[in-house]
């Protein structure tokens, strides 16, 4: 796997915040996780490519709350036609970026196929040259992929959800290696 590096990715945006705009219709919750297992796959992701700051997740779509899990991400809207969902990822991205003015930070779009929407490729691109947003793009495979003129590709989506499965595999058999050690020690006891 090639990861596209860029000139502007330095030590300025190696720990700062990534602050992640997710498209939940375009890249969909498989059944069996929730959002905290994919920020668990996202943020060890990020990590193996060397940004260490904290994750945020704002999750967008049309889907029941009940259905993403009890986490500390920010659902932003249900019930929206995807044109929509778009239009206010753009509004929170300048929003964002403007909050955060002056001080370095990352940026991840988790989208479906961009090469229609002019509007959020044109601020993609565009946000990078003001020096304190870094971008990175995370997409289903099966999509052409963006480009930005200054942007990090994460792996295709599917790998990201191969990741959050991989995490709780490893979780679950701790617990069970747990609870083992635990009943060894009460039966010797």
């Amino acid at each position: 796997m090639s990861i596209k590096r860029t000139s502007r990715q330095d030590s300025r945006f190696i720990r700062a915040k990534t602050i992640a705009f997710w498209d939940i219709n375009a890249c969909q919750m498989p059944v069996g996780l929730d959002a905290r297992d994919i920020s668990a796959s996202v943020n060890q992701t990020l990590m193996n490519m060397n940004y260490y700051g904290k994750l945020c997740l704002r999750l967008y779509g049309d889907t029941d709350v009940d259905k993403i899990g009890h986490t500390d991400d920010t659902l932003r809207f249900c019930g929206m036609p995807r044109t929509t969902i778009l239009e206010q990822i753009l509004v929170d991205l300048y929003g964002v970026s403007l909050f955060n003015r002056g001080t370095p930070f990352n940026m991840l779009l988790i989208v479906g196929d961009l090469s229609k929407d002019k509007a959020i490729l044109d601020a993609f691109s565009l946000l990078p040259k003001r020096g304190w947003v870094n971008v990175l793009v995370c997409q289903p495979s099966a999509v052409e992929a963006a480009v930005f003129s200054s942007e990090v590709q994460l792996p295709p989506w599917e790998k990201i959800v191969e990741t959050a499965f991989a995490i709780c595999e490893k979780k679950e058999k701790e617990r069970v290696d747990y609870r083992k050690e635990i009943r060894r020690n009460t039966s010797q006891s």
